[in-house]
């Protein structure tokens, strides 16, 4: 079973930009200077890409979803090119930031990571922020769903791997975690799930779907319930 990339697309409607995401698109543009292309590779709807328009960037949000393009295509000061992160349809040296956010575990991760470092420029930085199996083993879906760690742990490139690859290719790496508290009602978690709001959700089994939806609703009854999780985030920043 393959992710369906336009339901993903609908599932967004309940995955709004954080805070804390939104720091971590400032934090990998600070080095941005007025001109320089950034590059959200894999990037939605675009609401991480608009920051760096406020250092004069010009953000380029690349997905080969025709339902985010048509997103982020109306956010102003926003460019939006439909394609996917192994081919990339920018020149080589052309951009200072090359920017994954959740999206390194689309497709094959080395040739992502390979375009991603040829369209940088010298002294441009790819930042990467995934999650490792830190996370895939005791996340909050996987309470619920117990076979998302293992889905997970077999889509997500493990960081440190991630790490020699860029290392191999003689680009300086530097590494981090992250830990983002959530919280949110009851009722807006389970209709973002039934959503499908996380891609992993579309590669769940019907009936451990339906079961884990039954086992959340007796634990948290009331739809007014504020339920706290927490996302560990592991980062890598390649300077070139």
């Amino acid at each position: 079973m393959r992710v369906d990339l336009e339901d993903l697309a609908a599932g967004y409607d309940h995955r709004p930009a954080s805070k804390a995401g939104l720091a971590r698109a400032r934090r990998a543009g600070a080095h941005l200077t007025r001109g320089d292309i950034a590059v959200d590779i894999g990037g939605g709807r675009g609401r991480h890409a608009v920051v760096w328009s406020e250092a004069g960037a010009k953000p380029v949000v690349v997905d080969p979803a025709r339902g985010m393009a048509r997103a982020a295509s109306a956010i102003h000061g926003v460019s939006v090119i439909r394609a996917e992160a192994q081919r990339l349809p920018l020149l080589s040296g052309s951009a200072r930031l090359a920017y994954f956010h959740l999206s390194i575990h689309y497709g094959d991760w080395r040739r992502s990571l390979d375009e991603a470092t040829r369209i940088l420029g010298s002294g441009g930085e790819c930042w990467i922020w995934t999650m490792g199996e830190q996370h895939h083993r005791a996340s909050f879906l996987a309470r619920w769903f117990p076979s998302v760690g293992d889905i997970d742990a077999a889509r997500f490139p493990d960081p440190d791997a991630i790490a020699k690859h860029l290392e191999a290719a003689g680009v300086e790496v530097e590494t981090g975690r992250e830990v983002e508290h959530k919280t949110r009602t009851a009722g807006s978690w389970r209709a973002a799930v039934e959503a499908r709001f996380v891609s992993t959700l579309q590669l769940i089994p019907a009936e451990e779907f339906s079961q884990g939806l039954l086992r959340f609703n007796a634990a948290h009854p009331d739809r007014d319930e504020p339920v706290d999780y927490v996302l560990t985030f592991d980062w890598l920043r390649a300077i070139i």
